[in-house]
């Protein structure tokens, strides 16, 4: 039992990177390609590392690592019913790959949104400046994005807009989500609440939110700027 929690942070951000790494539409990512972008990235990293020191280290943190998607894996297999809703969103290869099952998303943008990021124009600025990031990793995060989705759904917030209803299927389930707290509000040991903390809201809104800069448009104020 004591390893469910790891595999409830570990699964969204296993298919997160499936996603991420899928590029080719006639192949399929491999278990090997995944272990590799789980040890590079920080958040995975972290989560890893925790679990890792917790076990009786026989192996090494790249087999551990590779455990987080045998698991995978196996619930997949079996059909566990608790992650189907996550499932149902890839294609398993119909063979093994280097004798392990690769994954590729079902849909474009199954899983994450286009980077929730807005940079300034970077024209005219010398090499190695500062870019304003104007949406913070915390939005990025997959198990975050996963948890306030399922919590608030994935209409806008804000207008209700639905990409599942207006373009199909194949965009059922796109949506950003956006920080309600500014970068300045919190420290470097906060800890993103996705209930409190975080809102579905489409492109469009999002986009908004971040038209006035310091501080962005609350999600109410946007709500009134809406002409029905």
């Amino acid at each position: 039992m004591k390893s469910l929690w790891v595999q409830d942070v570990a699964f969204p951000i296993i298919a997160n990177d499936i996603e991420r790494l899928y590029g080719d539409p006639t192949k399929f990512v491999s278990r090997q390609e995944i272990i590799q972008l789980l040890l590079r990235e920080s958040h995975s990293r972290t989560l890893i590392e925790t679990a890792y020191k917790k076990i009786a280290r026989a192996k090494s943190i790249e087999q551990y690592a590779g455990n987080l998607v045998d698991w995978f894996s196996e619930k997949w297999t079996v059909g566990d019913k608790k992650w189907l809703w996550l499932f149902k969103k890839f294609e398993r290869s119909e063979e093994k790959i280097d004798g392990c099952w690769a994954y590729k998303p079902s849909t474009p943008s199954a899983v994450i949104v286009f980077p929730d990021e807005v940079e300034e124009e970077t024209s005219g600025l010398p090499e190695g400046a500062t870019i304003e990031r104007l949406v913070n990793s915390y939005e990025r995060n997959p198990l975050a994005r996963q948890m306030c989705i399922k919590k608030y759904g994935a209409n806008c917030h804000i207008c209700g807009f639905s990409f599942g209803v207006t373009y199909g299927k194949a965009l059922e389930g796109f949506i950003h989500v956006h920080h309600i707290l500014q970068l300045s509000e919190v420290g470097k040991d906060y800890k993103v609440d996705p209930i409190a903390d975080l809102r579905p809201v489409c492109p469009n809104c999002h986009a908004v939110i971040h038209h006035r800069r310091n501080p962005p448009y609350s999600i109410e104020e946007v709500q009134s700027f809406l002409r029905c």
